[in-house]
């Protein structure tokens, strides 16, 4: 079915589906319709009553001696040389019972002699031994079979049962065939979502051929369009910002050159003018470090990075510039020599985008409170201040670029929106996650978490 269409290919999958079990059955029901009786010629006759005499006599003979083992080889081999089966009486419990439709025929028939079976196979029954404890007469019965014996089939019953596990295990191959290349896409799909703009369609799902191939393939150029139109976005984003430094530092020069001979008023402006420069010149910071972030491959290798020293150095920075607010940073009780493999500079910027942003937000005499600790296979670092919060809704949206959930308190407070992107995008870089959340008593947690790759000193020097 290979470039089938998908149309078709559920159409007729369907079809032989439903119509599997369907003619099985009525090709089981041929195989147990009654067969014609076939005609046999009068001495043929003879000779199977003659035989069935035969083994009754010299049955009833062995039996009366009780040498049962003698009787059941005499048996053996007479059905052997006859074609043929020998069912004795059913209270004598040495043989087999009668077959269901013989046993029923008897019943139904007046008279003993040769009698039609299906599917050219005859029986008769003859005297045999003496008579019963209730005075009637036993017989032998023997079932002929000239033209060979039939094969033998499950009952209608049990092949349409068949047949029905067959065609559920015929759908499942088909449903399989077409949902594992639509589930591999999923998976692909997820990937770039997540920000994996190489991910492309697995050969599974472009080697079938048909709708589901073409899937594929337009999925591929949509994510190749898509990576194309990123790292072009990007490039212009980095070269924009070291282009916008160069001017930045020209008015810089121009503005202290300026202030010779200014009279005061002019001073006013042109304080303005510095204040609104310095805010450009740390948003495009901002980008640069978004921009180093985002182009950082996170299987590049790495250099041990000793975070409790990180978090003490970043911790007492951001605590001596926030005094004359009457804010601090407190951190607990750090564990010794936590070293992981990573990039200092881009660990040290998200640590400090989230610190910063910390103490922009906390209420004034309040302190930020820094965790470092061990978890299982994992590092969390949790930073919580005091602040207001931010609504639930905006919990997931304040790591994206730009978004601050009230503009004109974060421009107040000299945010452009960007610090907590770039915290993003430097710990998933490191094969890690970031997350936000409303902390009990008010204010916003915030926890870094981080794969597990401690290397202790004794195993560094080793």
């Amino acid at each position: 079915m290979r470039g089938f269409p998908l149309f078709w290919k559920l159409y007729l999958g369907a079809l032989a589906v439903v119509f599997f079990p369907v003619v099985v059955f009525e090709i089981s029901s041929l195989l147990y319709r009654p067969a014609e009786r076939v005609g046999i010629p009068p001495h043929i006759e003879r000779h199977m009553e003659w035989v069935a005499l035969s083994v009754a006599r010299t049955a009833a003979h062995l039996l009366r001696s009780g040498d049962l083992a003698a009787l059941s080889s005499y048996l053996d081999e007479a059905e052997e040389a006859n074609s043929a089966e020998f069912h004795l009486p059913a209270e004598e419990g040495f043989r087999p019972p009668l077959p269901e439709q013989v046993r029923l025929q008897l019943e139904a028939a007046s008279s003993h002699g040769v009698q039609h079976l299906d599917r050219g196979s005859f029986f008769v029954t003859v005297p045999f031994g003496d008579r019963a404890s209730n005075g009637e007469r036993q017989h032998l019965v023997a079932v002929f079979h000239p033209f060979g014996k039939p094969p033998r089939f499950p009952g209608p019953s049990r092949m349409l049962l068949l047949s029905m596990a067959a065609g559920a295990l015929l759908c499942f191959v088909f449903v399989r065939h077409i949902t594992v290349p639509i589930r591999e896409l999923e998976r692909t799909t997820h990937r770039l979502a997540e920000g994996d703009f190489a991910a492309r369609a697995p050969e599974i799902v472009l080697e079938g051929g048909g709708e589901i191939a073409r899937l594929g393939l337009a999925f591929n150029g949509m994510a190749e369009h898509i990576e194309a139109l990123l790292t072009s976005q990007r490039r212009l984003l980095g070269d924009i910002s070291h282009e916008l430094r160069s001017p930045l530092q020209r008015l810089d020069v121009a503005l202290t050159l300026a202030r010779n001979g200014a009279t005061p008023e002019v001073n006013l402006f042109l304080d303005r003018v510095e204040l609104e420069a310095a805010r450009m010149n740390d948003m495009i910071g901002h980008l640069l470090a978004l921009f180093r972030a985002e182009e950082m491959n996170s299987d590049e290798p790495h250099a041990p990075v000793d975070l409790s020293l990180l978090v003490e150095r970043v911790a007492g920075d951001a605590s001596f510039e926030a005094e004359n607010e009457g804010k601090r940073v407190l951190v607990g009780d750090l564990p010794i020599d936590l070293v992981i493999s990573g990039d200092e500079a881009l660990l040290a910027s998200a640590l400090e985008n989230v610190v910063r942003n910390a103490l922009r937000h906390t209420a004034p005499g309040t302190a930020v409170e820094v965790e470092l600790k061990e978890t299982g296979s994992r590092i969390v670092l949790s930073v919580r201040d005091h602040g207001p919060g931010v609504e639930e809704q905006e919990l997931q949206r304040i790591f994206q670029p730009f978004y601050r959930s009230d503009a004109a308190r974060d421009r107040r407070s000299g945010g452009v929106g960007l610090g907590l992107a770039i915290a993003k995008r430097a710990v998933e870089r490191h094969g890690g996650s970031i997350r936000a959340s409303l902390a009990s008593g008010g204010g916003l947690l915030v926890e870094i978490v981080l794969p597990r790759e401690v290397r202790r000193d004794a195993e560094r020097r080793a």
